[in-house]
């Protein structure tokens, strides 16, 4: 039963208990009148027999009367009365009966009437809205194939390009077995390869059931095949758990891990430690790949020597259901990274582009020679990641190709709910200098980090919950404490951000 169907049955069953509560209230009414109606005729034949027993009396009087023709006069009189006032309350009892039989039959019959015609009218609005929606949703559709087809355009002629080149060479191709997924209908490619895989991608997995096939689809169809999939199930009690097993059934590369909850952190942490390719990826299970991301990031990786590669974000509004860049990752933000060559945190600050840690590939060996790894415990614990791998890698690459579709504004996330988590924030910087200090960079990078710092620790106030924003601010005056500004420093601060007077 579709949705639409399961709203007009329960409407027209509303409608037709109200018809049955109507019946049973009118049905009632008429029985008490009924019953009222035998009262007063009871009443009235008491009345009857007393005015009888009157006359009875009266006319038994005048039998001493000498003259028998009054008396029978007489008699015949009251006889006559009797009955004309029988005939009176007898009649008057059916009359009333009836129009109170009327009156509420016609009253029936006028509610009825109205219910029916508030149900239709109720009907037709459901309709016009469901309609309405579905012409929207038909509109969203186009819109969002033909976006998708501007997006797999140059892949289109890549792909062409190949099959010439592979054609003309006689290029024998890697076997490749396909088949339907007989619950999804997804395409599903296992793929023969020899050797340990290229790229590892970590995914921890907490309650997406919604987003979770779309995300697992986006890398199961990867245009490079020798990767491995280390799913880390952190204790979801949804239906992820079904998933990953659905898809490591059907996929040889899935890898999962099913713990008891721990956070984010210890979750890609117990990825880390199992995973075995030359290059360590990170998607969030609510998001979503494009099909050639890895073997870009991969390839630029081999062909430049590189530490890391990282390509542009792309966005996806889950609340409006549109494609759409989320504030942080505009391309505007990301003008200052150098193109066309490689470069470190020498030639270009950390602190002076967007933050994340999924629209990257790094090598393994960068995280196993400084033992790299999540904070756990705390929200926000990819930046002890995100900053120990760009104050320690000796070559970095971007490319501004949107290859990572970013989705926001979804409910449950801890940039959406604004509660309590964003004060872990406040911890993160903490351990982000303790970092630049074990990399001797600090006083190197000491303002860029002031500045980063203030903007965020300041952003982050003005979001959180009404409710914890006492305790945020405790924990924020006591960390901008602890930094030990000099007076330069607080006045280039605060020439920058005016509110961080009331702190300091």
């Amino acid at each position: 039963m579709t949705n639409s169907e399961e709203q007009f049955y329960k409407l027209e069953k509303q409608y037709q208990e109200s018809l049955e509560s109507q019946k049973r209230f009118y049905e009632s009414e008429l029985e008490l009148l009924k019953s009222k109606f035998e009262y007063e005729k009871s009443k009235l034949k008491v009345e009857y027999e007393n005015e009888k027993a009157q006359v009875k009396k009266e006319v038994e009087q005048f039998y001493n009367v000498k003259n028998t023709q009054d008396v029978e006069a007489v008699k015949s009189y009251y006889e006559n009365e009797l009955n004309n006032q029988k005939t009176w309350y007898e009649g008057e009892i059916i009359r009333r009966q009836k129009e109170t039989e009327d009156w509420h039959s016609n009253n029936l019959k006028e509610q009825v009437e109205k219910l029916t015609k508030g149900y239709e009218e109720m009907l037709q609005a459901q309709n016009d809205k469901f309609n309405m929606e579905t012409e929207i949703l038909s509109a969203q559709i186009i819109e969002q194939k033909k976006y998708y087809e501007e997006q797999l355009k140059p892949y289109k002629r890549i792909i062409n390009f190949r099959k010439k080149v592979e054609k003309r060479f006689n290029i024998e191709k890697k076997p490749v077995e396909e088949k339907l997924d007989e619950k999804t209908d997804v395409k599903i490619q296992e793929v023969v390869y020899d050797g340990q895989p290229k790229v590892s991608v970590i995914l921890p997995v907490y309650n997406v059931g919604k987003y979770l096939r779309q995300s697992l689809d986006s890398l199961i169809n990867q245009t490079l095949k020798e990767i491995e999939i280390i799913c880390v199930n952190d204790g979801s009690i949804d239906d992820s758990y079904d998933i990953l097993e659905e898809y490591r059934e059907k996929d040889s590369r899935i890898k999962v891990i099913h713990k008891e909850n721990k956070g984010t952190g210890a979750a890609r942490n117990d990825g880390l430690r199992i995973a075995t390719g030359e290059c360590i990826g990170f998607v969030d299970p609510d998001d979503w790949v494009k099909p050639n991301m890895f073997e870009r990031l991969y390839n630029l990786i081999k062909e430049k020597d590189l530490d890391i590669a990282m390509c542009m974000p792309d966005g996806y509004d889950e609340k409006n259901a549109i494609n759409a860049p989320f504030p942080y990752f505009v391309d505007a933000n990301f003008e200052n990274i150098i193109d066309d060559r490689t470069f470190n945190w020498r030639d270009l600050s950390p602190f002076s582009y967007p933050m994340c840690v999924w629209n990257k590939l790094y090598t393994k060996e960068l995280f196993d020679k400084h033992n790299i790894e999540f904070a756990e415990g705390l929200d926000f614990e990819d930046h002890k990641v995100i900053f120990g791998t760009l104050l320690t890698a000796e070559k970095i690459f971007f490319i501004r190709e949107k290859l990572y579709v970013y989705r926001f504004n979804r409910e449950g996330s801890v940039l959406t709910d604004n509660n309590r988590r964003l004060i872990d924030h406040i911890e993160i910087f903490n351990i982000v200098e303790n970092l630049m200090k074990e990399t001797n960079t600090f006083n190197l990078l000491r303002e860029d980090f002031l500045t980063y710092k203030i903007h965020n620790i300041l952003y982050y106030y003005s979001m959180i919950k009404e409710e914890f924003k006492a305790e945020y601010c405790e924990n924020m005056i006591k960390s901008i404490k602890d930094m030990n500004l000099t007076q330069a420093e607080s006045d280039m601060l605060c020439a920058k951000y005016p509110e961080l007077k009331s702190y300091i």
